[in-house]
């Protein structure tokens, strides 16, 4: 199998996002769900909020994930946590999923913004995908990138390949739209930004130094080249933000 960047970038971490841990399970906690609430965590990588969720809230979490590499990840976490009676590992693509599982107390998703599918294309669209497989009341946690100023058009093209993204205001108008009410919101500082991207890159540039005949390698290095090529260009543009929103 040739190397994947996310593979490696993200191995060991508990959250692939520059966001802590502890900030995600704060906005947790004000939700007030009791134990053997029904979570999803759409797009779960790793596992580590999952499983960090399960062990101290005591939910019953639906680890939502498609690459079979981080589905092994997490049925591992799930494993050496002794976490198998409330983590369920679900591999697959999430709109589908999210009607079999549905309705849900809370959802969960960090830097998952294609979870509506292909055909939805807008923040507001997302909300509406969440909001309609919540309980009532239910929670959406949610982490992605926020555009902080004005980005040049080429920025804004190629960070748009990937996900759909929207400014502080304009998460919070979409989520308002699909009746999704804003509890909390935080902004990661800039610090935590520096190391999560310093961290992830250095890790594949150690990968690519051990290893430097190995199948992969010219695509890895170019994919390498490319992210940190566009986050140290989109620093003054972008940002990670954390908010909580509530169904009633």
């Amino acid at each position: 199998m040739a190397p994947d960047y996310h593979h490696i970038a993200y191995v060991g971490l508990e959250v692939a996002n520059p966001v802590t841990i502890e900030a995600v399970e704060a906005a947790a906690e004000r939700t007030g769900l009791p134990p053997g609430a029904r979570v999803l965590d759409i797009g779960a990588g790793t596992g580590g909020v999952s499983a960090a969720l399960a062990r101290r809230f005591g939910y019953h979490v639906h680890a939502i994930e498609r690459d079979p590499v981080m589905v092994s990840h997490i049925h591992t976490r799930a494993r050496e946590g002794g976490l198998q009676d409330r983590l369920t590992v679900v591999r697959g693509q999430a709109p589908d999923i999210l009607d079999r599982l549905a309705p849900a107390d809370m959802m969960v998703a960090m830097g998952s913004s294609r979870i509506g599918g292909q055909n939805v294309g807008t923040a507001s669209g997302i909300f509406q995908v969440l909001a309609k497989r919540l309980a009532r009341p239910g929670y959406v946690l949610w982490g992605d990138l926020v555009w902080t100023a004005d980005a040049p058009a080429p920025l804004r093209q190629v960070v748009g390949l990937s996900g759909v993204y929207a400014t502080d205001e304009g998460w919070k108008v979409a989520a308002k739209a699909s009746g999704l009410e804003c509890l909390s919101s935080e902004m990661s500082p800039q610090p935590l930004w520096d190391a999560f991207f310093d961290g992830a890159d250095a890790r594949v540039r150690a990968w690519l130094d051990a290893n430097p005949g190995a199948k992969g390698f010219d695509a890895l290095k170019l994919r390498a080249d490319q992210i940190k090529a566009t986050f140290d260009f989109g620093r003054p543009y972008l940002g990670f933000g954390l908010y909580l929103f509530r169904k009633d």
